[in-house]
């Protein structure tokens, strides 16, 4: 069960939205299901003669202690607002919730978040909407009823968490993990809509997967936005009045406003691991080291050791960081990912359980150093000599190899509570192992037809004349 919270300050507004058919006609039969008074699903908003829901009376209730507060439905100064609203979504592949369980889980999130306290009459006023078999909507208005009084939740979020953990576990729902700060932020609507009219990719999700492979083939600032030049996107660096650096911005062209600007978007907001500062740190690990005949090769027997250091890690033992061989394994299968669209699949995939989680740190060592030499090395080799791919054999050596890897960073990930990178981790995995055999039979199905075509069919050795000629003499 996922929540998510935003405030806002015009409940009207929102009312009106999960009341209404949704911005695409997206929402299907919208109705109360619960509601502060107790009246519920039995007190619906009434149609006029247009077949309009007649939303007034609803909204001029809700917003009545707000009124009498004199709050503004609209502050300038940035605040926080005080309509609180939480949606509310069940897992793909839970069964679907009557109303009535919708209206209870509704109640017993309020209460457990601190909104609305069970059996507390002078509480806020609240509404539970649903549009859709797999979520609803709560609005409060974060006003007291008994005293007019606006008041300031603490601790909502977790309380909010550990009361949906509740829940799931006692109705047998998907138990969901928690936030932790590794998501990279996805495509709003517009975006997504900009890029269907376009014909082509979100540009979030284009920059993403071109600033990590520019990121993962550079050793400083400098050869990072020359990557990027090269590949025609826009760099700017952002400088402190000092001339010290503080971020850089990255644009396709093409994508413009409507005033014909580019559209940037900084290294953070694409994903928190491709800030300036955190590149710079990367590339400030990647140490000494001579480049290999055969960085395929090399990368190999360098992802052969981080397996058994994280195995090591894994039974307690060691002074790698898995960590540290995670976000270096992040330049590998980026690098890696460059050969086909599959294997960019799964380096996008990794990119989660590779991230640094939200207030955590990590170290590096010569394992996680060693990675990301390689990882440099073959995406330059691949752009100095033009190779279009790497789809021999070492390389589909290579590709098993980091399955195995994937595989064990997951299972440490698991062991220490982190189901969302760990299902990134396993889920690449699974990438990489269907390349691999795909690959591998198309290897041998070629193998198989040169020798057919080689094959030289001569005449049938006489056998049995030599037999008689043997014969003869005897």
């Amino acid at each position: 069960m996922i929540t998510k919270v935003v405030h806002g300050w015009r409940v009207g507004g929102l009312v009106a939205y999960l009341l209404g058919p949704g911005r695409a006609q997206e929402h299907v039969r919208p109705r109360v299901i619960a509601r502060w008074d107790g009246q519920d699903a039995g007190r619906q908003p009434q149609r006029n003669d247009a077949g309009a829901l007649e939303l007034g009376p609803l909204i001029r209730a809700l917003r009545a202690p707000a009124v009498a507060a004199g709050l503004p439905e609209n502050d300038g100064d940035g605040k926080r607002g005080y309509v609180w609203h939480c949606s509310v979504r069940v897992a793909t592949g839970d069964r679907v919730l009557s109303d009535g369980q919708w209206a209870s889980i509704a109640r017993e999130l309020l209460d457990g978040s601190g909104v609305a306290a069970a059996g507390d009459a002078g509480g806020p006023r609240w509404v539970a909407i649903r549009h859709a078999d797999d979520h609803i909507h709560i609005a409060a208005v974060l006003v007291r009823q008994d005293t007019a009084r606006r008041f300031w939740l603490s601790h909502d979020y977790p309380r909010l968490r550990e009361t949906a953990r509740r829940i799931e576990k006692r109705l047998g729902l998907t138990v969901t993990a928690s936030a932790d700060g590794t998501a990279a932020r996805a495509p709003g609507r517009g975006e997504l809509e900009k890029a269907q009219r376009q014909g082509r990719p979100a540009t979030r999700l284009e920059l993403t997967r071109a600033v990590r492979t520019a990121a993962a083939a550079s050793a400083d600032v400098g050869g990072f936005v020359t990557a990027l030049e090269s590949g025609g996107y826009l760099v700017e660096l952002r400088r402190a009045p000092s001339g010290d650096l503080l971020g850089y911005k990255v644009a396709r062209p093409g994508d413009v406003s409507a005033d014909g600007a580019p559209v940037f978007y900084s290294g953070s907001k694409l994903a928190p691991d491709l800030s300036l500062p955190r590149l710079m740190r990367a590339w400030g690990e990647l140490g000494r080291g001579a480049d290999a005949a055969d960085p395929v090769i090399a990368a190999r027997r360098r992802v052969d050791g981080a397996r058994a250091l994280v195995g090591v890690a894994r039974r307690g033992g060691g002074r790698e960081d898995p960590d540290g061989v995670a976000h270096a394994t992040g330049d590998l299968m980026t690098a890696v990912g460059e050969w086909s669209e599959e294997l960019g699949s799964a380096a996008d995939r990794f990119a989660r359980s590779a991230r640094p989680r939200c207030g955590s740190g990590r170290t590096s060592g010569a394992a996680s150093a060693g990675l990301r030499r390689v990882a440099r090395q073959l995406i330059r080799r691949r752009r100095m000599l033009g190779v279009q791919d790497d789809t021999g054999a070492a390389a589909v050596a290579l590709v098993v190899s980091l399955a195995a890897l994937l595989q064990e960073i997951g299972a440490w990930q698991q062991e220490h509570d982190r189901a969302h990178q760990a299902s990134a981790a396993r889920a690449a995995a699974r990438h990489l192992d269907q390349w691999a055999d795909q690959r591998g039979n198309e290897m041998s199905e070629s193998a198989a037809k040169r020798d057919h075509a080689t094959t030289v069919v001569g005449p049938r050795p006489r056998h049995s004349a030599t037999r008689r000629s043997v014969s003869a003499q005897e």
